[in-house]
């Protein structure tokens, strides 16, 4: 964010934020039971459960605060070690998608409560090049190649499995020094199938400032 934006969890995006958005949905799914909210630091903290509190709980469910680690799979582990014993099937969601509506969650425990592994996902509709020749200057002519793109896929979130595939799968990351950006990389690691759910609609990443002005065209829509 280059400094400009606090928070961009918090950022205003018309009269809600990412995180905001992103609890209510899954606060309103009512296959979830329980909920890890991985937080920044205490000030986050603080800022998080005063909005969380807008969303008075009509069910038994429970939300847990984890304070996240230095890397996001550190965060996502915290995350996966604070859940009771009793939870046995999980979904990873990164608020910065803000997003994400509660029908594609209940699809997706549908899927992963069957034992599967599922992410949201997107077909690549570009084409994909390789440049054949690595450089600093993007300008620079090299040689290229096209790459079909016919079973290439963007990844999203949520992404869900079964929790101990994941421990599984983080724990075998460690072991081996693998850095994963991606939950979906810790189940290839165990050698697991993964399935993907196209759902049809934005579910942008909020990553520079600039994505701020398309989360508040899509906030209006």
């Amino acid at each position: 964010m280059q400094g400009e934006v606090e928070d961009k969890l918090l950022h205003p995006i018309g009269d809600s934020n990412a995180f905001q958005r992103s609890y209510e949905a899954f606060h309103q799914t009512d296959s979830i039971d329980c909920l890890a909210i991985v937080y920044k630091n205490n000030p986050q903290l603080f800022k998080l459960k005063a909005l969380s509190e807008k969303f008075p709980s009509t069910r038994h469910h429970e939300t847990i605060w984890v304070e996240g680690g230095q890397e996001r799979q550190d965060s996502v582990c915290a995350g996966l070690q604070a859940f009771p014993k009793e939870v046995a099937h999980v979904l990873v969601h990164d608020c910065a998608r803000p997003f994400i509506r509660s029908k594609t969650i209940a699809q997706m425990v549908m899927e992963i409560i069957q034992n599967r592994a599922v992410t949201v996902a997107r077909p690549l509709k570009d084409t994909l090049r390789l440049r054949t020749t690595p450089t600093t200057n993007p300008i620079q002519p090299t040689i290229t190649r096209t790459i079909d793109r016919s079973n290439h896929w963007l990844m999203e979130t949520p992404q869900g499995a079964p929790k101990k595939w994941l421990i599984e799968g983080f724990k075998k990351a460690r072991k081996d020094g693998v850095l994963i950006t991606d939950d979906m990389a810790a189940i290839e690691l165990c050698g697991r199938p993964i399935g993907m759910i196209d759902i049809g609609y934005p579910n942008p990443k909020i990553t520079t400032p600039d994505d701020f002005s398309y989360a508040e065209f899509l906030s209006q829509s």
